[in-house]
């Protein structure tokens, strides 16, 4: 970003979240991804902490996966304090950022299997070098529903996140289609 333009006015975060993680990761929740791991919003070796400010919403975010994978996993309670976030509902923000928010829906996994880099990682990429601690991703299958992307936590000057619940199981229902709990 030019040093003439002012700096963005991203959405102030705090509160409680959901954090939908593996079963053997419950002792590393709050730990960054595998260098071998990709996400939407991260590239091979950054950090993401994905989750989201409703339950039902965590859950189903992470269940087309369970249903691919057979995976158990758990939801944590997490706290966010004070993160500064670009919020991809803000169209002038994005638009003055060069973020085509149209992009984050395209399949991040698609692109990858197809030997191309995904669209949402410009989003991110556009998001970090402005100075964001992360990103507001509205869900492509919940309607009104939203999910937080943190790109750094827990660090000097970025946001605190901590654990403050237990873990509780995910159970998904026998017929359910594959987005549904």
């Amino acid at each position: 970003m030019p040093h003439d333009e002012p700096r963005p006015r991203f959405c102030a975060i705090s509160g409680r979240f959901y954090r939908a993680v593996l079963v053997e990761r419950i002792g590393n929740v709050l730990d960054p991804p595998a260098p071998q791991s990709a996400g939407r919003y991260h590239r091979h070796g950054q950090p993401a902490l994905y989750m989201s400010p409703e339950p039902e919403w965590a859950m189903r975010a992470i269940s087309g996966y369970m249903r691919e994978d057979g995976k158990a996993r758990v939801l944590i309670p997490v706290r966010v304090s004070e993160a500064f976030v670009l919020d991809q509902h803000d169209e002038a923000l994005c638009d003055r950022l060069g973020i085509d928010r149209m992009q984050s829906n395209v399949s991040w996994r698609t692109a990858l299997e197809a030997g191309g880099e995904p669209p949402s990682w410009r989003t991110a990429d556009l998001a970090r070098a402005a100075g964001a601690d992360g990103l507001i991703d509205p869900s492509r299958n919940i309607p009104g529903g939203w999910h937080l992307d943190l790109f750094r936590w827990n660090d000097l000057g970025g946001p605190r996140v901590e654990v403050v619940g237990d873990p509780v199981e995910i159970r998904l229902s026998a017929n359910g289609g594959k987005w549904e709990l």
